[in-house]
């Protein structure tokens, strides 16, 4: 399962990436000082939507240093809460694949979640549950790699 989607410690190339996020979208530098401003209420809408996405589709936690897939049923232990995420790095970010989509989510930068899809209606199936936990999700015109 794990060579279906990555390669090492990435997602396959040949998968898109829609963002999601709790802004509407890039920040740009002069919104930057909004990321000084996320708060736990912030956070746990990540927490709600891995949970949501568990209860309608199985899902599988990506192990990238042991090249493992492992089937989650029960999600509560990969939740984190706000204080854990500020304290990890970029190996520590959750990756989690939902076969039944073809797509993965991953943890990402900036309180932002990426779903890395075919576009293959893995986004738009998952869209009520963005808008469930109170994210926003966008697709990357720009390719600013980040939000500044």
């Amino acid at each position: 399962m794990f060579g279906r989607y990555f390669e090492d410690w990435e997602v396959r190339p040949e998968f898109m990436k829609e963002f999601v996020s709790i802004f509407e979208g890039w920040l740009g530098v002069d919104n930057l000082h909004k990321l000084d401003e996320v708060n736990e209420c912030d956070w746990e809408k990540f927490n709600r939507l891995i949970v949501l996405i568990s209860e309608k589709y199985s899902i599988q936690l990506a192990d990238c240093e042991r090249k493992t897939c492992t089937p989650v049923s029960n999600v509560k232990p990969i939740l984190q809460t706000f204080a854990q995420a500020l304290e990890k790095d970029s190996s520590l970010f959750t990756k989690l694949v939902i076969p039944e989509l073809d797509c993965v989510l991953t943890e990402d930068w900036d309180y932002t979640f990426i779903v890395w899809h075919k576009n293959n209606g893995a986004v738009e199936a998952l869209k009520p549950l963005f808008v469930a936990a109170g994210l926003y999700n966008f697709h990357d015109q720009s390719s600013p790699g980040s939000f500044a």
